[in-house]
């Protein structure tokens, strides 16, 4: 079963009710940036009904080979649009590890788990410095406009190579900061240059490109093989 594009939105007047968290961060190799947590009172817009054609979570999802007995990791998972979604494909045998830093964003995937009986994902509170994962257990990793909003990009990092299996890999997107005209605010967005100068400095290596959504950046990457 495929979620219904409009089920996030019943979410919007809990997130109303919440309160803004905000952080500060600067990249691994010197080069600042000052993004914010997004706004749980905001969180329903990443359940908005037309997010399903323009950034095409299933598609991804799809060239992403995530099969039945998998173990994905969703890090930034907010209140689940792609956490739900890995879990019906993974199946019964398999898990969705749902990682927030926000404890607003854990209660919202929470009412979505309860409303579509996932009983595969597990919600984890992480810290700003480790998403607390197990060691290589992960088949998958989600970070879906999340990379830039990590305050300790190189110990969250590490902790996430470390979590993935030998052969996993890692899906990076982020919102085109070339893209002058966007509504995203440029603190929420990030270059092709920032993504491919940090995250292979990281300890992984470009495996491919997914160039299917105008807006946004799609990369995935692998571990390289020395730790």
């Amino acid at each position: 079963m495929r979620l219904n594009r409009t089920a996030g939105l019943w979410l919007l007047p809990l997130f109303f009710l919440l309160p803004a968290v905000y952080a500060a961060q600067s990249s691994p190799l010197g080069i600042e940036r000052q993004p914010e947590l997004v706004d749980p009172r905001h969180a329903g817009w990443f359940y908005r009904p037309d997010r399903i054609e323009s950034e095409k979570p299933e598609e991804l999802l799809d060239l992403l080979g995530i099969k039945e007995g998998d173990v994905v990791a969703d890090i930034g998972a907010g209140a689940g649009f792609f956490s739900l979604r890995a879990a019906e494909r993974v199946g019964p045998t398999g898990k969705v590890l749902a990682v927030d830093v926000q404890p607003e964003m854990i209660d919202g995937l929470k009412m979505m788990m309860k409303r579509f009986g996932h009983e595969n994902i597990v919600p984890i509170l992480g810290d700003v410095d480790d998403p607390k994962l197990p060691a290589d257990s992960v088949d998958h990793v989600l970070i879906v406009i999340s990379y830039h909003e990590f305050s300790h990009p190189v110990e969250m990092m590490r902790h996430i190579r470390k979590a993935m299996k030998r052969d996993g890999q890692m899906l990076i997107v982020e919102y085109k900061a070339e893209t002058l005209d966007s509504r995203v605010q440029p603190l929420h967005r990030m270059s092709e240059a920032e993504i491919m100068e940090e995250i292979p400095a990281l300890g992984f290596r470009l495996d491919r490109v997914i160039d299917i959504i105008p807006s946004q950046h799609v990369f995935v990457f692998k571990k390289t093989e020395v730790d």
